[in-house]
């Protein structure tokens, strides 16, 4: 039996004899380290040749990044068992192995044995102390049971404790399992708690990923690998696939063949516990413009932080990325005021907030001058340079020599992979410029590249039966309800009032309209008809549909940025539905109070004006409705009118719903239009008793109705299935 430790050399002849790997003592190799099975692999020392065979281990093997089953070893390959890696020999019928001096080095942060109970946490008071945005400050406990069984119970944590990629809220844990905590990753074995000195580093691998959308090969075959701390620019003409190839590296996208790995562990199995470690920065400004710098980041912080972060944490976290960014001094400013590099920085900063690993940059530098892509490219140097890995996507060619590596995408094929420097005289070109029209022809330049920079050019056995699962998306559990709503309420009242513009056309819309029905009615008259009503009650739906139509609309990538960061849908549509509700309020008091400076017969009183709020209130839910399911702003003004007119044909105003035809008088159920008129008619021509009308519980089943669709609309849009660039 051998124990592997680091950076020794070790030795077996080819004699025909076979040997296992594992953690399991009686193993002829034991290896203890992250993602090692208790019995991993066998290797058969066979004369001709050392031949490796997984033995369904939990994260498997790989020779030279590419995932086997079963490998002849050969001189000079690179053998990776879990996330560890060695470099492999063979000579004078002996095979070597050493362990490559840059892997991760376990180290003991805790023995259970002596306590019984460790507490991780980022408060200072736990056992293991884990300063980190991510982690919350008691974030779970891992103890020893009477039974001699180790187990994690979670404190409810925000981002969640994960076991060997799965979340757990309580879970049993075996030796070697891997628990992930944040961005830090710890191994049970033998009673001793052991961390992965990382450094929270994350080191990314893609093999053989293929991407195909509606018939079409996105991504064919890529394979490649991003050291921690990395700057790297993926180039390429539009439509290249550069922004598909970055959502499947960060896990929004599930490619069809092929595996990504992070620090060695599969994002198939993983992706849940890496996912908090992932930031995305859109190359859209997802900003609200009416909002200072101070108060977007204060929101964001309450999203991005733990739940159980103190006030005076979020502040200095707040202080630190503003510092960072240089953006202190525009604390006060509005965001619709910035430029376009300034609000580029506040954008990024909110993603810097939770200090993912990763980030991912969408074409930031699109739009800016060459003096502020230079300051940019400066900027996201240094921030490699704390830690973090950037991929950025762009067309930009300015600073280009700023970046680490260069992956150069046509066709959905990775053409060039290597350093800006070398990129000129490896693809045979004047400049980097002319690499654009070069790289449109990819059978030209891959079997050059491929030979030069090493770059993987792997056959369809290679990654066939490598089917990628589904990316188990885990959102952390962010702020709470009560606070989210707050937040959420004072963020679309500053939204109203500051758009002055927007405010007053919203203000005049009632006293508008009542003045265009009077000069269709006799305001002098002592009787109003019953088509006066109807008008009222249809405009009453038309002045609350148009406030919200394009809410929801307008901020779907906005929403999808804060969901993924933990915002509660029904805060969400709840905040809305209450802003909109006391606009509409105040619209129906002023419609009410127009009419009846109008119309001497229209009466202004409790009941009219509770009439004519629950109808306005209905058309704001309609609104909300039809933007939520509309994808776009266009689209929900168009469906508005559409979404309407039935309201009026099947109000009962034109014809008897006794004479519709059967689905007519079904469709007339389902709208507001009936029931709201109804009550009209009933209090204001035949006085009956606002209270005791039947109405009312239609009218309130179909909002509560059209609340639930938007809420299970927002709930279950598949938001991480599209296809970039």
């Amino acid at each position: 039996m051998v124990h592997l430790t680091e950076n020794t050399l070790y030795s077996f002849p080819l004699n025909s004899d076979t040997i296992t790997i594992g953690r399991e003592p009686e193993c002829d190799v034991v290896l203890r380290a992250l993602g090692v099975s208790r019995r991993h692999a066998e290797i058969k020392l066979l004369p001709e040749g050392p031949a490796i065979c997984d033995l369904e281990s939990s994260f498997g093997i790989r020779v030279n990044q590419k995932p086997v089953k079963e490998e002849i070893l050969a001189q000079d390959d690179t053998l990776t068992i879990g996330v560890v890696e060695f470099a492999v020999n063979v000579e004078k019928n002996t095979l070597f192995l050493q362990r490559k001096i840059e892997q991760i080095v376990p180290k003991s942060v805790a023995e259970i044995e002596d306590t019984g109970t460790i507490t991780i946490g980022r408060d200072s008071s736990n056992s293991v102390c884990l300063s980190h945005p991510l982690v919350s400050r008691h974030h779970c406990t891992v103890s020893k049971g009477e039974d001699g069984r180790y187990s994690i119970v979670d404190h409810g944590s925000t981002n969640g404790s994960f076991v060997n990629g799965r979340h757990v809220q309580q879970s049993v844990l075996e030796d070697g399992d891997i628990v992930q905590i944040g961005p830090f990753r710890f191994m049970l074995d033998e009673g001793k708690f052991i961390q992965a000195d990382d450094s929270r580093r994350i080191k990314l691998e893609a093999h053989g990923i293929t991407v195909r959308r509606h018939g079409k090969t996105l991504l064919d075959r890529i394979s490649l690998s991003i050291q921690p701390g990395e700057f790297v620019a993926i180039l390429g003409p539009s439509g290249a696939g550069k922004t598909t190839l970055a959502r499947v590296l960060t896990g929004q996208l599930t490619a069809d063949s092929g595996t990504v790995y992070y620090n060695g562990f599969p994002l198939s199995k993983f992706a849940a516990a890496f996912s908090s470690a992932v930031g995305f920065v859109s190359q859209h400004n997802l900003l609200r413009p009416e909002l200072t710098v101070r108060e977007t980041f204060k929101e964001q912080v309450l999203l991005k932080l733990p739940k159980d972060s103190l006030e005076a944490e979020r502040v200095a976290r707040i202080k630190e990325v503003m510092d960072m960014l240089e953006i202190t001094g525009l604390a006060k400013s509005r965001v619709g005021n910035l430029s376009g590099g300034e609000a580029k920085r506040v954008h990024l900063g909110i993603e810097l907030l939770s200090s993912p690993t990763v980030i991912f940059l969408d074409e930031p530098l699109a739009g800016l001058d060459p003096g502020l892509i230079r300051k940019f490219m400066e900027l996201f140097k240094k921030l490699c340079e704390k830690g973090y890995t950037l991929l950025l996507t762009t067309h930009t060619l300015e600073q280009i020599d700023l970046c680490d590596r260069l992956f150069f995408i046509s066709n959905g094929k990775l053409v060039y992979q290597g350093q800006p420097e070398n990129t000129v005289e490896a693809m045979n070109v004047a400049s980097i410029a002319e690499a654009y029209e070069k790289v449109r022809s990819c059978d030209e330049i891959v079997p050059q590249v491929a030979e030069e920079e090493g770059a993987f050019n792997d056959d369809e056995e290679k990654i066939r039966g490598l089917k990628a699962q589904k990316h188990p998306f885990r959102r952390p559990q962010s702020a709470g309800f009560l606070s989210q709503f707050t937040m959420l309420t004072l963020r679309y009242t500053k939204v109203l009032f500051r758009d002055i513009t927007n405010l007053m056309l919203i203000v005049l819309q009632a006293p508008l309209i009542a003045i265009l029905l009077a000069l269709v009615f006799h305001s002098d008259s002592r009787f109003l008809s019953l088509s006066f009503y109807f008008c009222v009650t249809i405009s009453a739906i038309w002045i609350g549909g148009v406030n919200s139509v394009r809410e929801i609309a307008r901020e779907k990538e906005l929403f999808e940025r804060e969901y993924r960061a933990g915002l509660s849908t029904v805060a969400y549509v709840a905040s809305k539905c209450l802003v909109f509700s006391l606009l509409g309020f105040s619209q129906a008091l002023l419609f009410t109070l127009s009419l009846h400076l109008l119309f001497e017969a229209y009466s202004f009183n409790a009941e009219t004006v509770i009439l004519c709020t629950v109808t306005t209130i209905s058309g704001t839910v309609l609104g909300l409705f039809i933007s939520a399911f509309s994808g776009n702003v266009n689209r929900a003004v168009s469906l508005l009118p559409i979404i309407f007119i039935p309201q009026i044909f099947f109000s009962g105003i034109l014809y008897p719903f006794d004479r519709m035809p059967d689905l007519g008088r079904i469709i007339s159920h389902i709208t507001i239009s009936r029931p709201a008129f109804s009550m009209f008619k009933k209090v204001c021509i035949l006085d009956q008793s606002l209270i005791k009308l039947t109405e009312w519980k239609s009218l309130i089943l179909l909002n509560l109705i059209l609340v639930v669709l938007i809420m299970i609309r927002m709930r279950w849009h598949h938001f991480f299935t599209k296809s970039g660039k």
